[in-house]
Formats: structure tokens, C-alpha cells, sequence
């Protein structure tokens, strides 16, 4: 799964989450593409890895 603008938007919004313009593009950078592991193969992010991950990055910013 790929993170998107309309998926950050829509979880912001369901949410009730601000998400400030440079986290969003930080996040998009992030997970909107393929990751590289250890062996230089490239992986896919899966959804629970994306969600988990922007709840925590949102949670971390706010405090």
C-alpha cells in the first residue's frame, strides 16, 4: 500500500487530525513510494504498517 494525498486527507479528516503541510509531505515522501530493506529489494508498505505509523508520527508531533 502507498501512501496518497487523498488517503492522508481522508485519514486526517476521519481523524480529526491537523497535520501540518510539512508532516504531510514527510509522510508522503516516506510511504508513498516503495521501501528498500537490508538486501536492496525493494517492499511494499502494507496498510496496518502505513496507519500504524501515521498515527504514531501524528501523535509524536503534537507532543
Amino acid at each position: 500500500m502507498f501512501l496518497t494525498k487523498k488517503l492522508l486527507r481522508e485519514y486526517q479528516e476521519n481523524m480529526r487530525a491537523y497535520i501540518p503541510e510539512k508532516l504531510a509531505q514527510e509522510l508522503l515522501d516516506t510511504y508513498g513510494s516503495y521501501a528498500v530493506d537490508n538486501e536492496g529489494r525493494e517492499v511494499e508498505y502494507t496498510e496496518q504498517d502505513v496507519y500504524e505509523q501515521l498515527r504514531k508520527r501524528i501523535r509524536d508531533y503534537k507532543g
